[in-house]
């Protein structure tokens, strides 16, 4: 990791900064009372010289992205006002969506808006109907969009672009080859135009074909966010230490890794990420037909994890991962945590493994369900427990395969990110014969049950509002 001026200034001797201070103009003393950035940014934050078209930046959380992307597009346009006819040139700043593009690119706290009033570059901000900032002394246009539709940037002359978060655009290939790619032919006096890409890396197509780029016109530059330490909280930055040290999605959200896809595992990100969906995209176009709750029983008391996971079907054979309720526990907590999670949600189903070494679960959690529904009245009287057992004697590669294939069909959603679950679900090995992932192996009893029940149009009702005598 490198260090900006002002890291390698708070470090001298105190007779050191003085010397140091005295030596410089009022001009930089000013710049740096603004915090300028040739005084702020550290060395991996300047994009590499050279004639290169795209600078791809994989960097965590943190790491400063947004502030070097926006300092270096309002340079480029200060140093390029025109194009080689004497028009004023256009820049394009693409985020996933618009409402990014505007809190973040623009408003934010690294974004465009303020660095040009911090350089007192004169400016208007033109809010509706699509944000642009116009640079009032040349007519030079900085324009702001989202990624929504594969032309994005189509019409434009572009003189160069940012593109925001590239990894979570829904179609960042087409997006760029369609749409972005095509617009970047303004003419510019000794230079081309060229694109500058800032992302927390994941293993999608389009990212993978640039970072194995021979031709020299993709320059990777490559940080994490502890890089940035100085300027983030301590507190913070400990937690994420702790939760994410030695996993993968650590890897990939806080040092920037590009993941590639394991030989032989069954989920890929993209598979997974692909058809990702927000709770809201979920309670404006989704009515189920079923819902489940997959479980995977620990064998021990000792801190293991109990996996349980909550999927839906809709009525037209989707499954929806709606919640990772896992805990650590066994025994009857862990029966009663997995009746009030059936409960909270209006669940059907409750699938459980038929493995001998585990079916003493079903005991338990028939007599918790006894409880809960005698003493705490969460159900119905003279009602029974809706159990599915799942057959264990088929192995984990071959029950998994069928629901991993959905994911491969895009019939899958996770609405929401469920890191401990896609992490299993990513780093499962089937030839492993101790990998034995407890999430995972809920989410697959959970979606091999809604699957084998496919072709049942009928909502089945909960205990909650259906008496089933007791046998």
């Amino acid at each position: 990791m490198g260090l900006s001026l002002a890291e390698r200034y708070s470090q001298l001797a105190p007779v050191e900064q003085t010397e140091w201070v005295r030596s410089l103009t009022p001009d930089v003393l000013a710049e740096v009372a603004r915090r300028e950035w040739w005084w702020e940014a550290r060395p991996e934050q300047i994009p590499p010289s050279g004639d290169w078209n795209i600078c791809l930046v994989l960097a965590g959380r943190g790491f400063g992205k947004s502030r070097m992307a926006a300092e270096w597009l309002v340079q480029r346009a200060i140093d390029y006002p025109y194009d080689t006819h004497g028009f004023p040139t256009e820049w394009l700043v693409i985020a996933q969506t618009l409402s990014d593009a505007r809190n973040i690119s623009i408003e934010g706290a690294s974004g465009v808006l303020r660095i040009v009033e911090r350089r007192g570059v004169p400016h208007r901000y033109v809010r509706h109907p699509k944000p642009c900032i116009i640079l009032t002394d040349t007519g030079t246009k900085i324009f702001f969009l989202g990624a929504d539709s594969p032309d994005v940037g189509r019409g434009y002359n572009a003189a160069g672009a940012v593109l925001d978060e590239v990894c979570k655009w829904k179609r960042s290939k087409e997006a760029w080859y369609e749409g972005i790619m095509p617009s970047l032919r303004a003419d510019l006096p000794g230079d081309h135009p060229r694109t500058l890409v800032t992302t927390t890396p994941k293993p999608i197509e389009l990212l993978r074909e640039w970072v194995n780029n021979t031709t020299g016109s993709v320059k990777v530059v490559r940080g994490s966010t502890f890089d940035n330490r100085a300027n983030l909280s301590a507190f913070t930055l400990d937690e994420l230490e702790r939760k994410y040290a030695g996993t993968a999605i650590g890897r990939q959200e806080l040092y920037g890794e590009l993941l590639d896809d394991r030989d032989g595992c069954l989920w890929t990100f993209e598979s997974i990420d692909g058809q990702r969906i927000t709770r809201e995209q979920l309670d404006s176009e989704v009515e189920f037909s079923h819902l489940t709750i997959g479980v995977d029983p620990t064998l021990t008391d000792e801190g293991d994890e109990m996996g349980v996971v909550v999927v839906g079907r809709d009525f037209k054979n989707r499954m929806y991962v709606l919640a990772d309720e896992s805990i650590k526990g066994a025994g009857r907590a862990a029966a009663k945590h997995i009746w009030q999670v059936f409960y909270r949600w209006g669940a059907d189903t409750v699938v459980i493994e038929s493995n001998n070494a585990k079916r003493w679960m079903s005991d338990v959690l028939t007599d918790a369900y006894a409880e809960a529904r005698d003493s705490d009245m969460m159900f119905p009287e003279k009602t029974r427990p809706p159990l599915k057992m799942v057959d264990s004697r088929v192995g984990k590669r071959l029950r998994a395969e069928p629901v991993a294939m959905r994911y491969e069909q895009s019939t899958v959603h996770h609405v929401g990110t469920f890191k401990e679950l896609e992490e299993e679900m990513l780093n499962f090995d089937p030839s492993d014969s101790h990998n034995s992932p407890n999430r995972m192996d809920a989410l697959v009893h959970a979606c091999r049950h809604l699957m084998a029940g496919e072709k049942k149009r009928v909502r089945v009702s909960s205990p909650q509002n259906l008496w089933i005598p007791v046998s």
